[in-house]
């Protein structure tokens, strides 16, 4: 390692190491705040304070691992709760007790105790040592009765070479720790919030699970919407032309001629049940998909939009085709109802593929200048990751509430169906800014 090389990494070690110094005086204020709580909580009182508590502690943890993650060039292979709302005794106590609490409370006594430690040392030897080294030497220039003071009071010569010596040896302490205590710093930080191996086997198979039932009713909902439509649309008209030909089979038999009509009104029954049935297929998987692809399909979604927009499928690549016809989907509820109900001037939809810590994600993208103010009718639907609110304001007016397979909800559902989520924020007035991301291994 050349020295140039050295001394940009000890400058990136102690940035690390001051950044996190800079962040004590919140993690000292937290654990503060939690002590002065903790004899309250029996009485009940203290359970008021302990959702901005929590939100707070996630907050502060969140941000430590991934300044730490980003240090150590570490993936979290897990995401983290996210706390919002309001919760009931009963939740709350579960909180206080659930073992992401405990992780970020262990890790809050940890940056405490030696944040700050870390950081004074990170600043003190190199600067110290530098200036001991740069000062001594103008020990003469001091009065007899003002000598320069660090360490040692310099008066003689033989001072300033010892002061100069234990300057050089705080350059040399500082050169040798540095690089150990931002490693040590980072890896406990994650090594502490961190769950065990068999904590997030278990976080995982309930994510699973949820994505497993979001599917069967999902499965079972479109199942039934198929069914629907068959029986009113395509079985009523081919009925209708069953007994078209039959009136047109009696008519022939005593007048040709009065069949003919019979035989039109049968043509186009039989017509309008074809379109019903091709229509059955196109929502069960839009050819489309197979033709153009989903950037090519969604350029003919967005080019036949009442409101005018703009495409960027820059960086998607192809995903399993059911999750490509999910977010098909996705796209066209979005643009739907963003049409019936936004009052938007402008829609900006990108599509794209990104890599996340255990699989790539294909995220569906979609922003208008619409309204907003609309809520989804169940925040749970929009992940399947239990315990994270992803709902983030009022939700996009441009999308219907609830509703089998339409709205929000629907969205939601099908992206809970792959063990994707749904993050909105749409304040009343607008802008509406929708994301939905898809595992692309589901």
């Amino acid at each position: 390692m050349t020295i140039r090389a050295g001394l940009e990494s000890r400058l990136r070690d102690a940035r690390f190491l001051l950044r996190e110094a800079g962040h004590w005086p919140a993690s000292l204020g937290v654990l503060v705040a939690g002590i002065v709580l903790l004899p309250f909580l029996p009485l009940g009182v203290g359970l008021y304070a302990v959702p901005r508590l929590l939100g707070t502690l996630n907050r502060l943890a969140a941000g430590a691992q991934g300044r730490a993650a980003a240090f150590t060039s570490a993936v979290i292979p897990f995401d983290r709760r996210r706390l919002s709302g309001r919760h009931s005794f009963g939740e709350l106590a579960a909180l206080v007790s659930a073992p992401e609490t405990k992780r970020d409370a262990a890790w809050l006594g940890f940056h405490s105790a030696f944040a700050l430690l870390a950081g004074v040392l990170a600043l003190a030897l190199p600067v110290g040592g530098v200036l001991y080294i740069l000062v001594a030497p103008f020990w003469p220039l001091f009065p007899a009765d003002a000598p320069l003071e660090l360490t040692l009071n310099v008066r003689s010569w033989t001072d300033a070479v010892l002061t100069m010596l234990l300057g050089l040896v705080y350059v040399a302490a500082g050169w040798l720790l540095l690089p150990w205590m931002a490693r040590r710093v980072g890896s406990a930080t994650l090594a502490i919030l961190s769950p065990r191996r068999y904590a997030d086997l278990a976080r995982r198979i309930s994510e699973l699970s949820a994505a497993r039932a979001s599917a069967l009713a999902a499965h079972a909902a479109e199942l039934r919407r198929i069914e629907r439509e068959l029986h009113d649309g395509a079985q009523n008209r081919l009925v209708g032309v069953v007994m078209m030909l039959g009136l047109a089979q009696r008519a022939a038999e005593t007048d040709p001629a009065a069949a003919v009509p019979f035989l039109g009104r049968a043509q186009d029954a039989a017509s309008e049940a074809l379109a019903g049935l091709r229509a059955a297929v196109h929502d069960i998987y839009p050819p489309v998909l197979d033709e153009l692809g989903l950037g090519g399909a969604a350029s003919a979604l967005t080019s036949r939009s009442s409101i005018p927009c703009s495409l960027n499928v820059t960086g998607l690549q192809r995903a399993p085709a059911a999750v490509e016809s999910a977010a098909y989907f996705v796209l066209a509820e979005a643009l739907t109802n963003a049409a019936k109900h936004s009052n938007a001037s402008r829609i900006d939809v990108v599509l794209r593929t990104e890599a996340a810590a255990r699989e790539e994600i294909l995220v569906v993208q979609v922003d208008d200048d619409g309204d907003g103010g609309a809520r989804v009718a169940d925040a749970r639907v929009g992940d399947a990751r239990a315990g994270d609110d992803l709902v983030d304001g009022a939700g996009a007016a441009g999308f219907e509430l609830g509703g089998s397979g339409t709205g929000l909800a629907g969205i939601a559902r099908r992206a809970a169906a792959f063990g994707g989520k749904l993050i909105l924020t749409s304040p009343p007035g607008g802008p509406t800014h929708l994301r939905v991301e898809l595992p692309c291994a589901f």
